[in-house]
C-alpha cells in the first residue's frame, strides 16, 4: 500500500464539499448574462437593433462595443482582438453583445431577439489558403543549425512530404465562467475560470479605463483547464466584470456546452512541408521543415505556440543540419489557444512519422532507427542549447524490455498473416520535451506563507489548481522544509491580492515555480525560528548549532539529541511572543533561460523530460475501428514530489493524446460554424479507450538541479505517448496497403479511407 499522503482536494472532492465558481447561490440582485452570438465566419456589421430585447420586462441591460469606457481590447501579446467588434465580425460564435436579466433563461430569449443586419465576406478557414494570402500574424520564424542544403545534397537517401494533425476540443468539465462582484468604488471582485489571475486583472483594468488594483481576481479551482483556460477565459471574464462595472450588480456568465464549444477556440491544427537526409543505417543528417498552424481569428498564443513545435521539430532526435521555418496563419475561426502540450505534440508528430517512412524506406526496426537518432548527453539541439543528462536510447532499451518487443513484433506478424478481417500494428514513440515558459518573463513566481499560533500554515500561491494537485505539491514543499504534517497546512485560493503578477499556471511549470516559491518562503520562516528553537532546546539542557537542528513530525529537535524535543506549536506560540515574524514571502526566477528570437539561438529551457511508449492496436478492417491492446510507457521524471499524482498525470495525458489521434474530430461548415459542439457529436476518450493492458514505470533520475528537490514536470511531456497509438494503427493499416496514407485522426471513416488510399498526406 502506498505511503503517500492523500491529494488535499481529494476528501472533499469524494464527499462533494469541494467548491468550484459559481456554486454558491446567487448573491442578491445577481444579474445572469448571456450573448448575442455572430451566426457566420466573416462579416460586415450594417446594424445592431436592441430595441426588441431591451423592451422585454426583466432585462436589465444590454451591453456592445459603444459601452466600454476604457479601451475594446483584450488581445494580451498582440494587441488585435477586441472585447467586442464595432464593425467585422472575425468568427462564428464571436460575443456581439450581452443581455442582462435577472434570469438566465430570460436574457436567453432576449439575446435571439437582437436584429443584426450584416454583408457577409468571403471567410478563410484553411491553412493553405491563409498561407498563400500571406495571412500570418507576424512573418516567418526561423530556427537553423548547419549546412542544410549542402547536407540533402550529399545525403545517401532524401525523402520528401507533407502532414497534418486536427484541432482538438479542450472538453473541460467545468465550462467558461466568472461570477465579479462590486465592491466598494470601482473595486471588482471576480471569481473566475482562468489559469491567469495577472491577465484577467491587466486586460479587464485597461478595458474599464481604472488602475489594476481595483480589479480583485480569485480562482478557488477550476474543473479542468487543459490550457483551455489560459487566455480563453479572459474574454468572459472581462465580459462579466464590464458588466458588473455598468450597473453595479453582481453579474454571472455560464457558458452552456454548446456555446463553450462554438465560441472558444482549440487545439491548433497544423501543416507541414517537409524534406530528410539520411543514410542507409537510417541516420538522419539533414532536415528541412515548415510548419505552419491555424491560429484563427485572432493571434491569442499562437506566436508561443508555433515556437514551441520549432523547439520540438526534431523530438528526441540529433539531426546536426537542420532548418525549421514556422509561420503562424490567420483564418475565421475561434481563435485557437493553448493545449496540453502547447504546439509539441503537433510538431514531434511530423518527426515522428518522418521516422517511420524512413524505417519502411530502408526495411528497417522502427525502434532502431529511433535508437541510432537519439539524442546523447552534451549534443546540441537546432537552437544551441546543450542537452544535459538525455537517455533517450537507454529508455528505448528500457521501453523494448518491458514489452518483450521482439516477441511482441513476432506474434504482431504472425497475427496479421492469420487473419484477414483484423490486422494489428505496433508504434512506438519517445519523448525530450522542454520545460520552461519560452517566453522567458513569465519564469517566475511568488508565495505568500503564514504560521499561526497553533502551529497551523496558510499558503497562498499563484498556482491555480485544476486538478493537477499542485496544491498538494506546494503543501508538500512546506512540510518538508518545516517538518509539518499535511493537514496542517492549507493551500488558499489563488488571489491576485495576495499573491500579484503571477504567471500563468501552465507550461508544466506550476508545481516547478510555485513549489520553489513556497520552498524559498518556508526555509525564510526556518531560519527566523532557528534562534528560538535553540533558545527552547536549551531550556531543556540541549546545546547544539544550527545546522543540528531538525524539523520533522511537527517537532523540533537536535539530531544529536532527538529525544528532547519541541512541540512546532509550542515554537510558533513562542515566536510570536518574542515579536519574531511569522510569515514570509517567497520569490523565484527560473535561472539561465534566454532566445533571442531574431537569431534563433538560446537557451528557452531549463531542463527536459525524456520518456518513452510503446501500443499494440488490433484494427477492424470492415469497420475501420481499433481496439487498444497494449501500452507500455516508460517515463523519466526526476525525484517525484507525489509519484502517485505523477502517475495519474502520465496516465490521463496518454489517454488525452489517444482520443486526439484517434477519435475527437472538429468539422466546420461553409460559414465556420463549428459541427460537434456537444458528446453527442464530439467523441471523447472513455474507459473503451483505456488500453487492456497499461503499464506505467516512472525511472527516477539524479536531476537535482530541474526542480524544487530534483522534482521534475509531469503535465505535458506524457501527452506525446498517444502518439504511439496513431503509429500504431498506421502500421496495422501498412499491413494491407504499404502505400497507404493514413489520416489524422485515425477515425474508422479515415482507416477505411486509407486501407483503399494510394496517396500521401
Amino acid at each position: 500500500m502506498s505511503k503517500l499522503p492523500p491529494h488535499i482536494s481529494g476528501k472533499l472532492h469524494l464527499t462533494g464539499t469541494s467548491h468550484f465558481i459559481g456554486d454558491e447561490a446567487p448573491l442578491p440582485g445577481m444579474l445572469h448574462a448571456k450573448c448575442l452570438f455572430a451566426p457566420v465566419a466573416h462579416a460586415r456589421i450594417l446594424r445592431l437593433d436592441m430595441s426588441r430585447a431591451a423592451s422585454i420586462p426583466g432585462i436589465a441591460r444590454i451591453i456592445t462595443a459603444a459601452d466600454i469606457p476604457g479601451i475594446n481590447q483584450i488581445g494580451h501579446v498582440i494587441k488585435d482582438e477586441p472585447l467586442f467588434p464595432a464593425t467585422t465580425i472575425m468568427y462564428a460564435g464571436q460575443p456581439l453583445a450581452l443581455v442582462l436579466a435577472e434570469d438566465e433563461l430570460l436574457a436567453e430569449d432576449a439575446a435571439r431577439l437582437i436584429e443584426l443586419e450584416y454583408e457577409e465576406l468571403p471567410p478563410i478557414l484553411e491553412i493553405d489558403a491563409a498561407d498563400a494570402a500571406a495571412e500570418w500574424y507576424i512573418p516567418e520564424r526561423k530556427i537553423e543549425c548547419g549546412d542544410v542544403d549542402k547536407a540533402l545534397r550529399e545525403a545517401p537517401f532524401t525523402l520528401q512530404g507533407s502532414t497534418e494533425s486536427a484541432g482538438q476540443e479542450h472538453f473541460y468539465m467545468e465550462g467558461q465562467r466568472c461570477r465579479a462582484v462590486p465592491g466598494e468604488g470601482l473595486q471588482l471582485t471576480l471569481y473566475t475560470a482562468t489559469q491567469s489571475t495577472q491577465e484577467v486583472q491587466e486586460v479587464l483594468a485597461h478595458v474599464l479605463g481604472v488602475a489594476a488594483h481595483n480589479i480583485i481576481v480569485d480562482v478557488p479551482r477550476l474543473g479542468g483547464a487543459f490550457g483551455g483556460k489560459e487566455r480563453a477565459g479572459t474574454l468572459w471574464a472581462c465580459l462579466a466584470g464590464l458588466a458588473a462595472h455598468l450597473t453595479r450588480h453582481p453579474v454571472q456568465i455560464l457558458l452552456s456546452r454548446d456555446e463553450d464549444m462554438r465560441s472558444t477556440g482549440k487545439r491548433h491544427p497544423f501543416k507541414s512541408r517537409w524534406k530528410a537526409g539520411y543514410d542507409a543505417s537510417g541516420r538522419i543528417s539533414a532536415f528541412d521543415i515548415e510548419l505552419m498552424s491555424n491560429g484563427g481569428a485572432y493571434a491569442d498564443l499562437s506566436i508561443a505556440i508555433l515556437e514551441r513545435a520549432m523547439f520540438h521539430a526534431e523530438n528526441a532526435y540529433h539531426i546536426p543540419h537542420a532548418r525549421i521555418r514556422g509561420r503562424a496563419c490567420r483564418t475565421n475561426l475561434p481563435p485557437n489557444t493553448a493545449f496540453r502540450g502547447f504546439g509539441a505534440p503537433q510538431g514531434i508528430f511530423v518527426i515522428e512519422t518522418v521516422i517511420e517512412r524512413i524505417a519502411a524506406q530502408l526495411g528497417l526496426n522502427p525502434l532502431q532507427v529511433r535508437q541510432i537518432n537519439a539524442y546523447r548527453s552534451g549534443d546540441r539541439a537546432p537552437y544551441g542549447q546543450t542537452v544535459q543528462e538525455c537517455n533517450v536510447a537507454a529508455l528505448l532499451e528500457t521501453l523494448s524490455e518491458n514489452s518483450s518487443y521482439d516477441i511482441l513484433k513476432e506474434e504482431v506478424s504472425a497475427f496479421n498473416a492469420a487473419h484477414a478481417d483484423t490486422k494489428q500494428g505496433l508504434g512506438i514513440v519517445p519523448v525530450k520535451f522542454g520545460i520552461s515558459f519560452t517566453t522567458a518573463l513569465l519564469n517566475q513566481a511568488s508565495a505568500l506563507l503564514w504560521i499561526y499560533l497553533d502551529g497551523s500554515a496558510s499558503l497562498t500561491t499563484g498556482g491555480v489548481e485544476m486538478g493537477q494537485e499542485v496544491s498538494t505539491k506546494c503543501a508538500i514543499v512546506v512540510a518538508r522544509v518545516l517538518g509539518l504534517p499535511l493537514e496542517s497546512i492549507r493551500v488558499e485560493s489563488s488571489n491576485s491580492q495576495r499573491v500579484g503578477n503571477a504567471s500563468p499556471t501552465a507550461a508544466s511549470t506550476g508545481s516547478d515555480l510555485n513549489g520553489s516559491a513556497a520552498r524559498i518562503a518556508a526555509e525564510k520562516i526556518r531560519a527566523q525560528l532557528l534562534p528560538v528553537a535553540l533558545d527552547l532546546l536549551a531550556q531543556q539542557g540541549v546545546e547544539c548549532p544550527e545546522e543540528d537542528i531538525r524539523f520533522e513530525d511537527g517537532r523540533v529537535f537536535a539530531a544529536s539529541n532527538p529525544e528532547k524535543s519541541v512541540a512546532f506549536a509550542d515554537l510558533a506560540r513562542q515566536a510570536y511572543n518574542s515579536r519574531i515574524p511569522l510569515a514570509a514571502y517567497g520569490y523565484y526566477k527560473t535561472p539561465g533561460v534566454h532566445f533571442d528570437r531574431d537569431k534563433g539561438v538560446g537557451n528557452p529551457f531549463h531542463y527536459y523530460v525524456c520518456g518513452c511508449a510503446l501500443s499494440q492496436v488490433q484494427i477492424d478492417l470492415l469497420s475501420g475501428e481499433h481496439r487498444l491492446l497494449k501500452t507500455f510507457i516508460v517515463h523519466e521524471n526526476g525525484n517525484s514530489l507525489h509519484e502517485d499524482i505523477d502517475r495519474g498525470q502520465i496516465i490521463g495525458a496518454f489517454v488525452q493524446s489517444a482520443g486526439w489521434c484517434t477519435i475527437e474530430e472538429l468539422p466546420y461548415d461553409a460559414q465556420g460554424r463549428c459541427l460537434a459542439v456537444n458528446p453527442s457529436t464530439y467523441k471523447i476518450p472513455t474507459v473503451r479507450e483505456i488500453p487492456e493492458l497499461l503499464d506505467v514505470q516512472i525511472v527516477p533520475s539524479g536531476a537535482e538541479y530541474a526542480s524544487v528537490f530534483g522534482s521534475k514536470a509531469t503535465g505535458e511531456p506524457p501527452f506525446i505517448y498517444g502518439l504511439s497509438v496513431w503509429l500504431a494503427i498506421q502500421n496495422a493499416v501498412l499491413a494491407v496497403n504499404p502505400q497507404a496514407r493514413l489520416a489524422f485522426p485515425a477515425t474508422p471513416e479515415a482507416v477505411l479511407l486509407s486501407l483503399n488510399s494510394n496517396k500521401e498526406r
